[in-house]
C-alpha cells in the first residue's frame, strides 16, 4: 500500500457508470474544521471505459498473478515528451477499487493528481493510461508507482510494486491541426523508430500528397532512431486546438511476421489512443492475428522483411475512425508494439488524417 501526503485520508469514494473518484486531504487537514479551507483536494481520477475493469472479483478460477506486458514508454530513466501519458498493457482485467492507495506519481519529489482511465483491448483485458491534470514542467523527474497490492478480477496482485521513472521535456513544434497529410514536421514527434517518408516506398504509395507517416518494431528501419525497448515505436501527433468529436485516418499494417508466425503469441499488434483534457480513449487498430494470411505480399518496403525472413505482407490502405471527445488540446498517440520477440519487425504507416 502507498501512503502520501496527499492520500491520508480518504473522504469520499464515488462509483458511477463513468469512474471512480479518489478524494484526499493533506495530513495536516483537521477533519472536526468544515470551513471551506478543507475542501478535498481531488487526486486521481479512474474512470473505467469498457470492460477493462471490474469492480469486484468475479473470477474464481484466476490463479494467475497480474503482470504487465507492455509500457509505453518502456526504458526507463531517458527524457520523453511531456504530453506521452503513460500507458499500461496487462495479462487480465483491473480490479478498479483497488487502485486505490496502491498508485502514486510524483513530479520532482512531489505528488502530482492525474487522470486514470481503464480502456478495454481487443483480447478484453485492461489498458491503464495516466495523465496529469496539469502537463508536466520541462526537464521534470516523474516517477510513477504501481504497487503490488492493486489487483486482477480474481484478486490476484502484482509479483512487486512497478515503478518507473523518466525525465518530461516540454518540445514544441507547432500544431498539428492542419497536417493530416504530412506534408511537413509541424505537430509531429515520433519516439523509436519512425519517419515521414515521401513518395512510392516499395509496395506503399501515399494517400493523400506526397507523404505519409511510418513507425516500426525495429531498430533503425526507416530512420537513425531504435524502437522503444527493442518492441515500440511511437507517433506523437499534437497539440490538436479545433474541437472534434471523431477522427479518422487510413492505415497499412505491414509485417514480417506474415506468413508463418499467423495464429501464433508473436501477435505485432498497433493501436490509438487520443487524449485531451475531458478523457482518453484508447482504440485497438490491427494486429498479425487479426489480419491473418488475408495479406499481400509487400516488396521493397524499407528493411521489410527482416532478420533473414523472405516475406513481409501488407494490408494495404485501411480506412479507421475513433471517438475524439476529449476536449483541446487534444494529442493521438499512434504505437506499434512487437509482441512476444524483438524480431520479425512490423510496420505501420499512416495517412489522410482528418478531424471531424
Amino acid at each position: 500500500m502507498i501512503t502520501s501526503p496527499l492520500k491520508i485520508v480518504v473522504t469520499s469514494i464515488l462509483i458511477t457508470l463513468t469512474g471512480l473518484f479518489f478524494s484526499a486531504c493533506s495530513k495536516d487537514d483537521d477533519a472536526s474544521n468544515n470551513n471551506d479551507d478543507d475542501t478535498p483536494q481531488l487526486v486521481y481520477v479512474v474512470t473505467n471505459v469498457g470492460n477493462g475493469g471490474v469492480t469486484s472479483i468475479n473470477d474464481g478460477d484466476d490463479l494467475e498473478n497480474l503482470f504487465i506486458v507492455q509500457s509505453i514508454p518502456s526504458v526507463p530513466s531517458v527524457s520523453y515528451n511531456a504530453n506521452l501519458p503513460l500507458t499500461l498493457y496487462f495479462n487480465d482485467k483491473i480490479l478498479v477499487p483497488s487502485i486505490e492507495d496502491n498508485i502514486l506519481v510524483t513530479m520532482n519529489g512531489e505528488e502530482v493528481g492525474g487522470n486514470i482511465y481503464i480502456n478495454e483491448s481487443f483480447n478484453g483485458y485492461a489498458i491503464l493510461t495516466f495523465t496529469p491534470f496539469e502537463t508536466y514542467e520541462d526537464n521534470s523527474d516523474i516517477v510513477f508507482t504501481l504497487s503490488s497490492g492493486v489487483q486482477d478480477d480474481g484478486g490476484n496482485g502484482l509479483d512487486s510494486d512497478y515503478v518507473f521513472s523518466y525525465t518530461a521535456e516540454t518540445t514544441s513544434n507547432g500544431e498539428f491541426t492542419n497536417n493530416g497529410s504530412f506534408e511537413n514536421t509541424s505537430g509531429i514527434d515520433f519516439i523509436g523508430d519512425g519517419s515521414i517518408l515521401e513518395g512510392t516506398q516499395g509496395c506503399v504509395n501515399p494517400v493523400d500528397g506526397s507523404k505519409f507517416a511510418a513507425i516500426t518494431t525495429g531498430n533503425q528501419l526507416i530512420s537513425s532512431g531504435n524502437a522503444i525497448g527493442g518492441t515500440s515505436s511511437v507517433l506523437l501527433l499534437g497539440p490538436i486546438e479545433n474541437t472534434f468529436s471523431s477522427v479518422s485516418f487510413e492505415y497499412n499494417f505491414l509485417s514480417s511476421e506474415f506468413q508463418e508466425f499467423v495464429g501464433s503469441e508473436y501477435d505485432d499488434t498497433a493501436t490509438i489512443t487520443v487524449v485531451g483534457p475531458d478523457g482518453v480513449n484508447t482504440s485497438f487498430i490491427t494486429s498479425v492475428n487479426t489480419v491473418g494470411k488475408n495479406n499481400t505480399q509487400c516488396i521493397d518496403f524499407p528493411n521489410l522483411p527482416d532478420d533473414g525472413d523472405e516475406y513481409a505482407g501488407e494490408t494495404g490502405w485501411v480506412v479507421k475512425n475513433v471517438n475524439g471527445n476529449v476536449g483541446t488540446p487534444a494529442y493521438l498517440i499512434i504505437t506499434v508494439t512487437d509482441v512476444g520477440d524483438e524480431i520479425y519487425s512490423s510496420a505501420l504507416t499512416v495517412d489522410n488524417i482528418a478531424f471531424n
